[in-house]
Protein backbone atom coordinates (compact mmCIF):
# COMPACT_ATOMS: atom_id res chain seq x y z
CA UNK A 1 0.00 0.00 0.00
CA UNK A 2 2.89 2.15 1.01
CA UNK A 3 4.47 1.41 -1.86
CA UNK A 4 1.71 2.23 -4.23
CA UNK A 5 1.18 5.77 -2.13
CA UNK A 6 4.52 6.41 -3.06
CA UNK A 7 4.26 5.61 -6.58
CA UNK A 8 1.45 7.79 -6.88
CA UNK A 9 2.90 10.89 -5.44
CA UNK A 10 6.16 10.29 -7.89
CA UNK A 11 4.24 10.17 -10.79
CA UNK A 12 2.20 13.16 -9.82
CA UNK A 13 5.46 15.11 -9.52
CA UNK A 14 6.68 13.94 -13.04
CA UNK A 15 3.48 15.31 -14.64
CA UNK A 16 3.67 18.38 -12.63
CA UNK A 17 6.93 18.67 -13.87
CA UNK A 18 6.65 18.36 -17.39
CA UNK A 19 3.44 20.37 -16.96
CA UNK A 20 5.65 23.47 -15.74
CA UNK A 21 8.80 22.55 -18.61
CA UNK A 22 5.80 22.52 -21.46
CA UNK A 23 4.69 25.60 -19.89
CA UNK A 24 7.57 27.45 -19.75
CA UNK A 25 8.90 26.78 -23.02
CA UNK A 26 5.10 28.19 -24.32
CA UNK A 27 5.84 30.96 -22.44
CA UNK A 28 8.88 31.23 -24.02
CA UNK A 29 8.22 30.97 -27.41
CA UNK A 30 5.03 33.40 -27.08
CA UNK A 31 7.64 35.95 -25.74
CA UNK A 32 9.77 35.48 -28.70
CA UNK A 33 6.92 36.26 -31.14
CA UNK A 34 6.26 39.25 -30.04
CA UNK A 35 9.99 40.46 -30.02
CA UNK A 36 10.39 38.93 -33.71
CA UNK A 37 12.11 41.31 -36.17
CA UNK A 38 12.05 40.56 -39.95
CA UNK A 39 15.24 39.17 -41.41
CA UNK A 40 17.76 42.19 -42.02
CA UNK A 41 18.34 42.50 -46.01
CA UNK A 42 21.78 42.48 -47.79
CA UNK A 43 23.83 45.73 -47.50
CA UNK A 44 23.37 46.01 -51.42
CA UNK A 45 20.06 45.10 -51.58
CA UNK A 46 18.80 47.35 -49.32
CA UNK A 47 20.49 50.06 -50.36
CA UNK A 48 18.42 49.41 -53.96
CA UNK A 49 15.00 49.19 -52.42
CA UNK A 50 15.59 52.10 -50.23
CA UNK A 51 16.34 54.20 -53.52
CA UNK A 52 13.77 52.26 -55.69
CA UNK A 53 11.38 54.31 -53.15
CA UNK A 54 12.75 57.56 -53.64
CA UNK A 55 11.24 60.67 -56.09
CA UNK A 56 13.97 60.85 -58.50
CA UNK A 57 14.21 56.90 -59.05
CA UNK A 58 10.31 57.32 -59.52
CA UNK A 59 10.50 59.74 -61.74
CA UNK A 60 13.19 57.63 -63.65
CA UNK A 61 10.73 54.58 -63.82
CA UNK A 62 7.91 55.54 -63.91
CA UNK A 63 5.22 54.51 -66.77
CA UNK A 64 2.91 57.36 -67.34
CA UNK A 65 2.76 60.75 -66.94
CA UNK A 66 5.89 62.92 -66.12
CA UNK A 67 9.11 61.23 -66.27
CA UNK A 68 12.90 61.96 -66.26
CA UNK A 69 14.77 60.29 -69.48
CA UNK A 70 17.86 58.99 -68.71
CA UNK A 71 20.68 57.55 -71.64
CA UNK A 72 19.29 55.74 -74.27
CA UNK A 73 20.40 58.16 -76.99
CA UNK A 74 23.03 57.07 -79.55
CA UNK A 75 26.68 55.44 -77.41
CA UNK A 76 29.05 57.41 -77.41
CA UNK A 77 26.66 60.96 -76.86
CA UNK A 78 28.01 61.65 -72.95
CA UNK A 79 25.85 61.52 -70.15
CA UNK A 80 21.96 62.18 -71.72
CA UNK A 81 18.69 63.52 -70.01
CA UNK A 82 15.48 65.40 -70.56
CA UNK A 83 11.78 65.59 -70.13
CA UNK A 84 9.38 62.93 -70.97
CA UNK A 85 6.02 62.54 -70.80
CA UNK A 86 3.91 59.37 -71.44
CA UNK A 87 -0.09 58.73 -71.09
CA UNK A 88 -2.56 55.74 -71.66
CA UNK A 89 -5.92 56.70 -72.57
CA UNK A 90 -9.26 55.38 -74.30
CA UNK A 91 -9.10 52.26 -71.88
CA UNK A 92 -5.44 51.34 -72.81
CA UNK A 93 -6.42 51.48 -76.90
CA UNK A 94 -3.82 55.00 -77.26
CA UNK A 95 -0.62 55.28 -75.83
CA UNK A 96 1.54 57.85 -75.93
CA UNK A 97 4.83 58.90 -75.17
CA UNK A 98 6.97 62.45 -76.20
CA UNK A 99 10.40 63.19 -75.27
CA UNK A 100 13.57 65.39 -75.36
CA UNK A 101 16.86 64.56 -74.57
CA UNK A 102 20.34 66.66 -74.60
CA UNK A 103 23.86 65.51 -73.65
CA UNK A 104 27.32 66.83 -72.48
CA UNK A 105 28.38 66.48 -75.60
CA UNK A 106 26.03 68.76 -77.62
CA UNK A 107 24.07 65.63 -78.61
CA UNK A 108 19.65 66.28 -78.99
CA UNK A 109 17.13 64.15 -79.78
CA UNK A 110 13.25 64.96 -79.66
CA UNK A 111 10.95 61.88 -79.98
CA UNK A 112 6.94 62.00 -80.07
CA UNK A 113 5.22 58.42 -80.84
CA UNK A 114 1.68 56.85 -80.66
CA UNK A 115 0.79 53.69 -80.71
CA UNK A 116 -3.16 52.67 -80.98
CA UNK A 117 -5.13 49.32 -80.64
CA UNK A 118 -8.23 48.24 -81.78
CA UNK A 119 -10.32 45.32 -82.47
CA UNK A 120 -9.78 43.20 -79.30
CA UNK A 121 -6.02 43.95 -79.80
CA UNK A 122 -5.93 42.46 -83.51
CA UNK A 123 -5.28 45.47 -85.07
CA UNK A 124 -2.76 47.84 -83.92
CA UNK A 125 -0.75 51.40 -85.70
CA UNK A 126 2.38 53.12 -84.36
CA UNK A 127 3.25 56.36 -85.48
CA UNK A 128 6.99 57.97 -84.73
CA UNK A 129 8.64 61.15 -85.71
CA UNK A 130 12.09 62.03 -84.56
CA UNK A 131 14.24 63.87 -85.22
CA UNK A 132 18.03 64.03 -83.76
CA UNK A 133 21.62 65.65 -84.33
CA UNK A 134 24.38 63.82 -83.41
CA UNK A 135 27.66 65.68 -84.03
CA UNK A 136 30.44 63.54 -83.26
CA UNK A 137 30.04 60.21 -84.56
CA UNK A 138 32.91 57.99 -85.14
CA UNK A 139 33.92 56.70 -88.67
CA UNK A 140 36.83 53.80 -88.65
CA UNK A 141 37.01 53.10 -92.31
CA UNK A 142 35.05 50.41 -94.32
CA UNK A 143 34.90 46.98 -93.47
CA UNK A 144 36.45 43.97 -91.08
CA UNK A 145 39.96 45.63 -91.84
CA UNK A 146 39.57 48.47 -90.41
CA UNK A 147 41.87 49.81 -87.85
CA UNK A 148 40.80 51.60 -84.10
CA UNK A 149 43.55 54.14 -85.15
CA UNK A 150 42.01 55.44 -88.18
CA UNK A 151 38.98 57.11 -85.88
CA UNK A 152 37.38 59.93 -87.80
CA UNK A 153 34.32 62.00 -87.15
CA UNK A 154 31.12 63.20 -88.78
CA UNK A 155 28.04 65.22 -88.03
CA UNK A 156 24.69 63.18 -88.82
CA UNK A 157 21.25 64.72 -88.60
CA UNK A 158 17.86 62.79 -89.39
CA UNK A 159 14.61 63.79 -89.24
CA UNK A 160 11.91 60.69 -89.44
CA UNK A 161 8.67 60.32 -89.54
CA UNK A 162 7.31 56.78 -89.76
CA UNK A 163 4.05 54.95 -89.89
CA UNK A 164 3.78 50.91 -88.86
CA UNK A 165 0.51 49.19 -89.29
CA UNK A 166 -0.25 46.00 -88.23
CA UNK A 167 -2.34 42.79 -88.12
CA UNK A 168 -2.37 40.05 -85.11
CA UNK A 169 -4.72 37.30 -85.84
CA UNK A 170 -3.63 35.28 -82.69
CA UNK A 171 -1.26 36.09 -79.51
CA UNK A 172 2.00 37.39 -79.87
CA UNK A 173 1.85 37.26 -84.11
CA UNK A 174 2.65 40.49 -85.62
CA UNK A 175 2.30 40.83 -89.36
CA UNK A 176 2.65 44.71 -90.87
CA UNK A 177 3.80 47.44 -93.08
CA UNK A 178 6.20 49.99 -92.73
CA UNK A 179 6.39 53.51 -94.65
CA UNK A 180 8.82 56.40 -93.53
CA UNK A 181 10.51 59.17 -95.02
CA UNK A 182 13.97 60.08 -93.56
CA UNK A 183 16.16 63.38 -94.41
CA UNK A 184 19.34 63.24 -93.39
CA UNK A 185 22.06 65.34 -93.58
CA UNK A 186 26.41 64.88 -93.20
CA UNK A 187 28.58 67.37 -91.63
CA UNK A 188 31.68 68.06 -90.58
CA UNK A 189 31.82 66.44 -86.98
CA UNK A 190 33.16 68.32 -83.72
CA UNK A 191 35.61 66.93 -81.61
CA UNK A 192 38.63 68.33 -82.26
CA UNK A 193 41.06 65.23 -81.21
CA UNK A 194 39.87 63.17 -83.96
CA UNK A 195 40.13 64.21 -87.92
CA UNK A 196 36.95 64.82 -89.83
CA UNK A 197 35.65 61.80 -92.21
CA UNK A 198 35.48 63.91 -95.20
CA UNK A 199 38.89 64.54 -94.70
CA UNK A 200 40.29 61.22 -93.97
CA UNK A 201 38.24 58.92 -96.45
CA UNK A 202 36.82 60.07 -99.87
CA UNK A 203 33.68 58.69 -101.76
CA UNK A 204 34.95 55.30 -102.23
CA UNK A 205 35.85 54.66 -98.15
CA UNK A 206 33.30 56.88 -97.31
CA UNK A 207 29.94 56.27 -99.96
CA UNK A 208 27.99 59.53 -99.19
CA UNK A 209 30.01 61.74 -97.46
CA UNK A 210 29.93 64.46 -99.88
CA UNK A 211 26.57 63.92 -101.06
CA UNK A 212 23.34 63.46 -98.71
CA UNK A 213 19.54 62.52 -99.73
CA UNK A 214 16.53 62.16 -98.66
CA UNK A 215 14.61 58.46 -98.67
CA UNK A 216 11.36 57.19 -98.93
CA UNK A 217 10.65 53.65 -97.21
CA UNK A 218 8.39 50.71 -97.60
CA UNK A 219 8.38 46.78 -96.97
CA UNK A 220 7.09 44.99 -94.67
CA UNK A 221 7.52 42.23 -91.30
CA UNK A 222 6.21 39.52 -89.47
CA UNK A 223 7.36 38.82 -85.55
CA UNK A 224 6.20 36.28 -83.43
CA UNK A 225 6.66 36.79 -79.58
CA UNK A 226 6.19 34.70 -76.67
CA UNK A 227 8.45 36.26 -73.66
CA UNK A 228 6.80 36.26 -70.55
CA UNK A 229 8.33 39.34 -69.52
CA UNK A 230 9.11 41.67 -72.28
CA UNK A 231 11.31 43.98 -70.17
CA UNK A 232 13.20 41.01 -68.35
CA UNK A 233 12.21 37.94 -70.10
CA UNK A 234 13.20 34.54 -68.53
CA UNK A 235 11.18 32.25 -70.81
CA UNK A 236 10.35 32.54 -74.51
CA UNK A 237 11.18 33.90 -76.94
CA UNK A 238 11.00 36.70 -80.00
CA UNK A 239 11.27 36.16 -83.91
CA UNK A 240 11.48 38.97 -86.56
CA UNK A 241 11.94 39.61 -89.88
CA UNK A 242 11.89 43.10 -91.56
CA UNK A 243 12.33 43.54 -95.63
CA UNK A 244 12.49 47.28 -97.46
CA UNK A 245 13.24 49.04 -99.87
CA UNK A 246 15.17 52.57 -99.00
CA UNK A 247 14.56 55.20 -102.50
CA UNK A 248 16.78 58.18 -102.83
CA UNK A 249 14.98 60.94 -103.45
CA UNK A 250 17.39 63.16 -104.47
CA UNK A 251 20.69 62.09 -105.68
CA UNK A 252 19.69 58.74 -107.59
CA UNK A 253 22.62 57.32 -106.32
CA UNK A 254 21.82 55.59 -103.12
CA UNK A 255 18.61 53.19 -103.41
CA UNK A 256 19.05 49.93 -101.66
CA UNK A 257 17.33 46.95 -100.52
CA UNK A 258 17.13 45.98 -96.67
CA UNK A 259 16.56 42.60 -94.97
CA UNK A 260 16.60 42.01 -91.14
CA UNK A 261 16.54 39.06 -89.76
CA UNK A 262 16.64 38.77 -85.53
CA UNK A 263 15.76 35.68 -83.12
CA UNK A 264 15.74 35.50 -79.11
CA UNK A 265 15.09 32.80 -76.80
CA UNK A 266 15.41 32.91 -73.30
CA UNK A 267 15.77 29.18 -71.41
CA UNK A 268 14.94 29.38 -67.50
CA UNK A 269 16.76 27.46 -65.32
CA UNK A 270 16.09 26.73 -61.46
CA UNK A 271 12.94 27.66 -61.29
CA UNK A 272 13.73 30.72 -63.61
CA UNK A 273 16.07 32.26 -61.34
CA UNK A 274 18.73 31.35 -63.64
CA UNK A 275 18.52 32.49 -67.09
CA UNK A 276 20.35 31.23 -70.75
CA UNK A 277 19.79 34.41 -72.83
CA UNK A 278 20.32 33.64 -76.37
CA UNK A 279 20.43 36.21 -79.54
CA UNK A 280 20.97 36.04 -82.95
CA UNK A 281 20.89 38.83 -85.96
CA UNK A 282 22.05 40.05 -89.30
CA UNK A 283 21.44 42.48 -91.62
CA UNK A 284 21.77 42.27 -95.01
CA UNK A 285 21.36 44.95 -98.39
CA UNK A 286 21.58 44.89 -101.75
CA UNK A 287 21.65 47.27 -104.85
CA UNK A 288 21.47 47.65 -108.06
CA UNK A 289 24.55 47.44 -110.21
CA UNK A 290 24.30 51.78 -110.26
CA UNK A 291 23.53 52.05 -106.74
CA UNK A 292 25.48 52.10 -103.53
CA UNK A 293 24.83 52.10 -99.89
CA UNK A 294 25.97 55.24 -97.93
CA UNK A 295 28.08 54.77 -95.42
CA UNK A 296 25.81 56.53 -93.39
CA UNK A 297 23.07 53.97 -93.39
CA UNK A 298 25.37 50.86 -93.35
CA UNK A 299 24.68 48.28 -90.78
CA UNK A 300 27.47 48.62 -87.91
CA UNK A 301 28.40 47.09 -84.71
CA UNK A 302 30.49 47.88 -81.81
CA UNK A 303 28.85 49.09 -78.17
CA UNK A 304 26.74 48.39 -75.70
CA UNK A 305 24.14 46.58 -77.35
CA UNK A 306 26.52 44.58 -79.88
CA UNK A 307 30.18 43.62 -79.39
CA UNK A 308 30.30 45.15 -75.57
CA UNK A 309 34.17 45.30 -75.58
CA UNK A 310 34.86 47.55 -78.55
CA UNK A 311 34.09 50.91 -78.82
CA UNK A 312 30.41 52.14 -80.41
CA UNK A 313 29.98 51.99 -84.27
CA UNK A 314 33.48 50.54 -84.33
CA UNK A 315 32.98 48.45 -87.57
CA UNK A 316 31.04 49.50 -91.00
CA UNK A 317 29.98 47.63 -94.17
CA UNK A 318 27.06 46.46 -96.10
CA UNK A 319 26.37 43.01 -94.24
CA UNK A 320 26.66 42.22 -90.63
CA UNK A 321 25.75 39.57 -88.74
CA UNK A 322 25.87 39.13 -84.46
CA UNK A 323 25.19 36.49 -82.13
CA UNK A 324 24.81 36.89 -78.18
CA UNK A 325 24.92 34.82 -75.31
CA UNK A 326 24.20 35.78 -71.98
CA UNK A 327 24.28 33.73 -68.44
CA UNK A 328 21.92 35.85 -66.19
CA UNK A 329 20.82 34.27 -62.32
CA UNK A 330 18.91 36.49 -59.72
CA UNK A 331 20.85 37.45 -56.51
CA UNK A 332 17.98 39.44 -55.06
CA UNK A 333 14.57 40.17 -56.25
CA UNK A 334 16.15 43.72 -57.60
CA UNK A 335 19.81 43.05 -58.57
CA UNK A 336 20.88 40.44 -61.63
CA UNK A 337 24.47 38.97 -62.43
CA UNK A 338 25.38 38.39 -65.50
CA UNK A 339 28.70 36.66 -67.50
CA UNK A 340 28.33 37.20 -71.90
CA UNK A 341 29.63 36.47 -74.80
CA UNK A 342 29.20 38.21 -78.08
CA UNK A 343 30.39 37.69 -81.53
CA UNK A 344 29.88 39.14 -84.80
CA UNK A 345 31.42 40.57 -87.68
CA UNK A 346 30.50 43.21 -90.88
CA UNK A 347 31.55 41.77 -94.64
CA UNK A 348 30.96 43.61 -98.23
CA UNK A 349 28.48 41.40 -100.03
CA UNK A 350 25.41 39.33 -98.72
CA UNK A 351 26.67 36.22 -100.63
CA UNK A 352 29.45 36.19 -98.51
CA UNK A 353 27.85 35.51 -94.96
CA UNK A 354 29.18 33.06 -92.09
CA UNK A 355 30.33 32.51 -88.96
CA UNK A 356 33.70 32.30 -90.17
CA UNK A 357 36.55 34.67 -88.46
CA UNK A 358 34.11 36.89 -85.80
CA UNK A 359 35.29 39.52 -83.73
CA UNK A 360 34.65 38.54 -80.38
CA UNK A 361 33.90 39.97 -76.40
CA UNK A 362 33.56 39.17 -73.22
CA UNK A 363 32.21 40.44 -70.06
CA UNK A 364 30.11 40.57 -66.88
CA UNK A 365 27.22 42.74 -65.42
CA UNK A 366 24.81 44.04 -63.24
CA UNK A 367 21.36 44.77 -63.67
CA UNK A 368 19.15 46.70 -61.18
CA UNK A 369 15.43 45.83 -61.81
CA UNK A 370 11.80 46.37 -60.90
CA UNK A 371 9.34 44.02 -60.61
CA UNK A 372 9.01 43.60 -64.59
CA UNK A 373 11.88 45.02 -66.15
CA UNK A 374 15.54 46.17 -66.36
CA UNK A 375 15.86 49.58 -65.17
CA UNK A 376 19.44 50.26 -65.22
CA UNK A 377 22.32 47.89 -66.32
CA UNK A 378 26.44 48.01 -66.15
CA UNK A 379 28.40 45.73 -68.17
CA UNK A 380 32.18 45.21 -68.91
CA UNK A 381 33.14 43.93 -72.11
CA UNK A 382 36.71 43.00 -73.23
CA UNK A 383 38.15 42.24 -76.75
CA UNK A 384 41.39 42.36 -78.16
CA UNK A 385 41.14 46.09 -78.53
CA UNK A 386 40.76 47.00 -74.66
CA UNK A 387 37.34 46.65 -72.22
CA UNK A 388 35.04 48.86 -72.20
CA UNK A 389 32.13 49.76 -68.97
CA UNK A 390 28.83 50.45 -70.07
CA UNK A 391 26.17 51.98 -67.91
CA UNK A 392 22.52 52.01 -69.74
CA UNK A 393 19.12 51.27 -69.36
CA UNK A 394 16.94 47.75 -70.35
CA UNK A 395 18.72 44.85 -71.69
CA UNK A 396 20.96 44.57 -74.55
CA UNK A 397 18.36 42.02 -76.23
Amino acid sequence: MNKLILFAMLSCVALFGQDTRAGAIDAARAQKEQTLEPPEEPGLEEVIVRAQGNLIYRLLTSTDRFGIGLGQMVPGAGFSAGPRYQRTLLNDHLHFAAIAKGSTKKYYLGRLAANAVGLNGHALLDFATTHYDYPQMPYYGPGPESRKTGRSDYRLENTKVEIRPAFSPVKGLRIGALGSFMAINVGRGTASQFISTDQQYGPSAAPGIQQQTSYLEGGGFVEFDWRDRPGDPTNGGLYRAEYAKLSDRDVGLYSFYRLNLEAKQFIPLFNGKRVIALHGETWLTDTNSSQIVPFYMQPTLGGPDTMRGFEPFRFYDNNAVLIQGEYRWEASTVLDLAVFADGGKVFHDWEQWNLHRLESTVGFGLRIKTLSTVAFRIDTGFSHEGFKIWFRAENPF
